[in-house]
């Protein structure tokens, strides 16, 4: 049985991650960086810190994050002043349906609680989130469970019967290392066999969410 759900935000709820791939590898071209999609593939679902340790690997100990990302929120800010927050399919129907029917909804994202909340606002999403879960709040990032731990115990439910919905990889190893059911919805990524054997079910859309649910919870 399902009784609450925890969403990751980045590439699962927002298409923000194309956003700051697309930016980085901006910057990249800019500057004569290789900074390439398979270097950004690596950071999906990562905290701040451990995205600076990636490009530090990648591109070396020399690398200037904080000299570079000016230029990446930059793009990023001026996208969505002019589109808004790119909002991936299935969300709102799925939230609005998730309160309808009494579950308990939380938020658990590697983003650091004022950007995360600034795209909850923009977003029209914000009131279905009481509890939530940043980056800035945990010690040790995905794939550490540690975030989505700390997302039941806000919510006083069992990992057990939490379910994980998220489109990284290292966001599912977590989901599954918490002891939540975890749904994966691709974004850039398909699952490899490892993901195959950590989750419930793989989906192409948020709204694909709402049946399986009926599903597990017909006996609710």
């Amino acid at each position: 049985m399902v009784k609450a759900v925890i969403f990751d935000m980045d590439g699962l709820m927002f298409d923000t991650e194309r956003l700051a791939s697309d930016a980085w590898i901006g910057v990249g071209k800019r500057h004569g960086l290789p900074i390439t999609e398979r270097i950004m593939n690596r950071m999906k679902g990562l905290k701040l810190e451990d995205c600076i340790c990636v490009f530090q690997e990648e591109l070396g100990q020399e690398f200037d994050y904080w000299a570079f990302r000016g230029e990446r929120t930059e793009y990023i800010n001026n996208w969505i002043r002019e589109h808004g927050v790119p909002v991936k399919p299935g969300l709102k129907e799925l939230l609005a349906w998730l309160e309808g029917h009494g579950y308990q909804i939380a938020l658990a994202t590697s983003t650091h609680s004022k950007k995360a909340s600034h795209y909850l606002e923009l977003a029209g999403v914000s009131s279905y989130f009481h509890y939530r879960v940043f980056g800035d709040m945990v010690e040790n990032g995905k794939p550490d469970p540690e975030i989505f731990l700390l997302a039941a115990e806000k919510m006083q439910t069992p990992p057990g019967e939490c379910l994980v919905l998220e489109d990284s990889y290292a966001g599912v190893e977590a989901g599954w290392r918490a002891g939540c059911q975890v749904i994966m919805v691709p974004d850039s990524l398909p699952p490899t066999e490892r993901e195959e054997s950590r989750i419930a079910a793989c989906v192409e859309t948020l709204h694909e969410v709402i049946p399986w649910l009926e599903q597990v919870n017909q006996g609710k």
